[in-house]
């Protein structure tokens, strides 16, 4: 006979404990969170007041607690796009994240501003204009895009409580053990 035991890790909690749900855990401001880009953003394409969507790509811990888990979704925002145009100007383009959902709760982060500026080929486009008169004004400057899966860090803007992200019990296990003869394998 084949006996299969199966033990939940809520089995192995004190009496009441596996009921109660955990206390707040306050998340200082200014706490790190590495977030990741879920979209290209391209300073040729967007504009100032765009939305796009951010991920955050590492749990966010308050001591051995996880507080933000990876994976947690949010929304950063185009600040400042500028395309790159003639003459060489080169294209402009700040990103700031914006919040992220941690359950029903949007916590707001601040300190990202992912910012860059294309290649400036003002000098190139002068020194073509003194050799090749007016057309010279239509060298370009670089375009900034930002590729998707961009990493980068930004901080929450204020303190607050979070409940402990929900963790996971251990797979249950299955201990067997085996009595009787051999020809009592049979698929469950």
């Amino acid at each position: 006979m084949l006996v299969r035991l199966f033990l939940a890790g809520a089995l192995f909690l004190p009496p009441g404990l596996a009921a109660q749900t955990p206390e707040p855990v306050t998340v200082p401001a200014l706490t790190p969170v590495v977030i990741r880009l879920d979209e290209i953003i391209s300073s040729n394409k967007h504009k100032p007041g765009d939305r796009f969507m951010i991920t955050v790509a590492e749990d966010v811990r308050v001591g051995d607690v996880v507080v933000i888990p990876a994976g947690s979704t949010g929304e950063g925002e185009v600040i400042h796009a500028a395309k790159s145009g003639a003459g060489g100007k080169a294209g402009e383009l700040i990103l700031a994240a914006r919040f992220v959902r941690v359950g029903e709760t949007e916590v707001r982060l601040r300190s990202f501003a992912l910012g860059a500026a294309g290649r400036d080929r003002t000098g190139d486009a002068l020194a073509t204009s003194l050799v090749a008169g007016p057309f010279a004004m239509f060298v370009r400057g670089g375009v900034i895009t930002v590729p998707h899966g961009t990493l980068g860090t930004a901080k929450t803007a204020l303190e607050f409580k979070l409940p402990a992200a929900s963790v996971q019990p251990p797979a249950s296990q299955s201990i067997e053990s085996t009595t009787g003869g051999e020809d009592e394998s049979k698929a469950d």
